[in-house]
């Protein structure tokens, strides 16, 4: 009857708990502006996008999830599962996230009350133990923000959690079991495959998991050749994941060995005492005294399964997270797996506590108490705008709203402004990039309308350097105060320019400020700034300067090939086909002429003495050519046809320092007129 009673409480609870997961997801979602930007946009999109290609073509979309997972740092894997949700008739937002609830979360949840109450602690038939293993995740605000904000990173949870119970489950140095020790490396790589940043947890795994089946598989009259068969056994495992790794990532795991990522996050970097604290913010300083206690009633504990299993999650805890904080800060969805271990540590402390009550009363109430705080810690930092008192912000987890801003119907208006300005044809770059205003933002109130005609400008200096690309756009929009969510001194590729269009000065001369000014959150104040005429060449000189007092490095970029050469252009596209733009890496031109216009550059070249104009397509018909048409006033025309798949080298000395125009015209068929043009010295 306790048996029946017991399993029949398990059901129940586990039916709450999914209840409460689904019920949270909804209400905070739909509390929500709808102005999802970066990280909150970027899986949200991946998933809309993979919906559509499995549910129209099954085949191009397994192929296509198959290459960016050999090679994307940000592959598409872990919303291909929850593409399912798609399917309901709910928004595709609260779709999304719902799917990363119910397909990533709640596993999670019950892997750890699973975990901890089978293999941790003695009374696994405790209703009380039970009660507490599940709430604890499911309320943990570490958990939630990242989830919440549209992360899929979660999922790498779920085969943690899978690897730690699969090596509960047999002694693995009883005997060398090949075929065990292969699915163990294939659940250690599929964090890693989910999710790039989890191969230090990864690493830390293999240091750590043949120690903790050692140890809790202990038997004296084998220690050597257990340690040995463990040892071998780990081996297989650890070929496996890499053999794995690089079958289908062998691209992403080259870029990596030869990608010094301390140098790209720098900007990411903010000190090891920093990170501690952004940890510590995420999950909440009320867990501490739990954790430490769960340390300290494990060192003393005579049950050495339990001490064992704590000092694995303390070694995993201090292990990864030294190894992730050498690269970069831990950003909300990084401190996942360091949570992990947190909870489980804090957990052992809790039950250990509600152990030692005499009653089931007591336990009870003491369960109770614990559920109504954590459901006030959980509403407190997930839903309550009220700034935090004192007191609140030294215990309570870091805050994470529903995503909403003040004077909402601005940020529709200015929207709506700036679909009208756009039209058909006309290219727009937003120069800001926090919570305030972001190009993104934009892009998700227009509903995704405004993806042809943004043009992305630079975020941060050292990770993205200077974009020329965007300051050809027809349209800035610039916000008084300037923007940044890094700060100036990592993002001065955003507040020089806004600077300079505010203070009219240099290339902001370039520009005029057109239509009304729109308030927006946070008292900042955004302009649309309509560029009148071509930037000369002493405006882009004394702009880049600017940079160059800060990053002299970049001055031996941009003093070579097109890139200010580019500056001064004014660019008419031809149509269906037409365009120009310039490749940020190597200064090198991509052009294609209109089906029935042709595409026009209007610059001054600059110590470029010659260009090299080549034909980027050789499939097409060979008899076809391209023809470009290089014009100033008061000097004799040249005309240049470029067969497909050639090149060739016009010498451009009579056309320095003046205003000239090069045309670019299809000859008989457009299809396949693509070009580049570099400079030669």
């Amino acid at each position: 009857m306790k048996q029946s009673f017991f399993s029949f409480y398990k059901v129940i609870l586990i039916l709450l708990v999914i209840l409460f997961v689904i019920g949270h997801t909804v209400y905070f979602v739909t509390s929500e502006h709808n102005i999802y930007y970066w990280d909150y946009d970027g899986y949200w999109r991946f998933w809309e996008d993979m919906s559509v290609r499995i549910a129209h073509q099954p085949y191009k979309a397994f192929k296509f999830i198959l290459g960016s997972i050999n090679c994307n740092d940000y592959n598409v894997l872990p919303v291909v599962i929850p593409t399912v949700f798609s399917l309901l008739p709910l928004s595709s937002r609260l779709s999304y996230i719902l799917s990363i609830s119910t397909f990533y979360y709640i596993p999670v949840i019950l892997l750890f009350s699973y975990i901890f109450c089978n293999f941790i602690i003695k009374d696994q038939r405790s209703i009380g133990n039970w009660t507490i293993a599940t709430i604890l995740p499911a309320t943990f605000v570490a958990f939630w923000v990242p989830t919440l904000a549209g992360y899929p990173d979660i999922c790498g949870l779920v085969f943690i959690l899978l690897a730690v119970l699969y090596q509960f489950k047999f002694d693995i140095g009883d005997k060398v079991q090949i075929k065990k020790m292969i699915v163990l490396g294939i659940l250690l790589w599929s964090p890693f495959l989910l999710r790039r940043w989890y191969a230090y947890t990864v690493v830390s795994l293999y240091f750590s998991l043949p120690i903790l089946n050692y140890l809790l598989f202990f038997d004296k009259t084998r220690m050597w050749p257990k340690l040995r068969t463990i040892c071998i056994a780990f081996f297989i495992s650890g070929i496996t994941s890499c053999i794995f790794a690089f079958i289908f990532q062998h691209e992403l795991v080259h870029r990596i060995m030869n990608t010094n990522y301390s140098d790209i996050y720098a900007a990411y970097q903010s000190g090891m005492s920093q990170s501690i604290a952004s940890l510590f913010n995420s999950c909440g300083y009320y867990i501490l005294p739990f954790f430490l206690f769960g340390i300290v009633v494990a060192l003393l504990t005579k049950n050495n399964k339990q001490k064992v299993f704590i000092i694995f999650c303390l070694f995993n805890l201090i292990f990864t997270f030294f190894l992730f904080t050498r690269t970069q800060s831990p950003g909300e969805q990084h401190n996942l797996p360091f949570a992990l271990w947190i909870l489980f540590i804090a957990c052992y402390a809790v039950t250990w506590l509600n152990s030692r009550l005499s009653r089931p009363i007591f336990s009870t109430i003491f369960i109770i108490c614990m559920i109504c705080a954590l459901g006030y810690v959980d509403q407190k930092s997930l839903f309550d705008r009220n700034s935090y008192t004192e007191l609140q912000a030294a215990f309570l987890p870091s805050k994470h709203l529903p995503l909403r801003v003040d004077n909402y119907s601005n940020y529709l208006q200015l929207t709506k402004d700036i679909e009208q300005l756009a039209g058909n044809s006309k290219t727009i770059t937003i120069l800001s990039s926090n919570h305030v205003l972001n190009d993104e933002m934009i892009n998700t109130i227009s509903g995704q309308k405004l993806s042809n005609h943004i043009i992305f400008a630079s975020q941060v200096d050292l990770r993205d350097k200077f974009r020329i690309n965007p300051f050809l756009s027809d349209y800035i929009i610039v916000v008084d105060p300037p923007q940044t969510h890094l700060g100036e001194q990592n993002q001065r590729v955003i507040t020089i320019p806004v600077n300079n269009l505010l203070q009219k000065i240099n290339i902001g001369k370039a520009y005029e400020k057109i239509g009304h000014s729109y308030q927006l959150d946070g008292n900042a104040t955004a302009w649309i700034y309509k560029k009148d005429r071509s930037f000369t060449h002493d405006e882009i000189f004394d702009f880049l300067n600017q940079y160059y007092q800060y990053y002299p490095q970049w001055k031996s970029i941009y003093n070579q090939g097109l890139y200010t050469s580019f500056l001064t252009a004014h660019i008419t596209k031809g149509d269906v086909y037409g365009g120009a733009n310039i490749d940020e890496l190597t200064g090198d031109i991509f052009t294609h002429p209109g089906d029935n216009t042709p595409t026009i550059i209007e610059w001054v070249l600059k110590d470029v003495p010659k260009l090299k104009i080549q034909s980027t397509n050789n499939e097409c018909n060979q008899q076809d050519t391209i023809k470009i048409l290089i014009l100033a006033d008061g000097l004799a025309s040249k005309e240049v046809s470029i067969p497909h798949g050639g090149d060739v080298v016009v010498d451009m000395m009579p056309w320095q320092n003046i205003l000239s125009k090069m045309v670019i015209e299809k000859n008989k068929s457009s299809g396949c007129d693509a070009l580049t043009i570099s400079a030669v010295k």
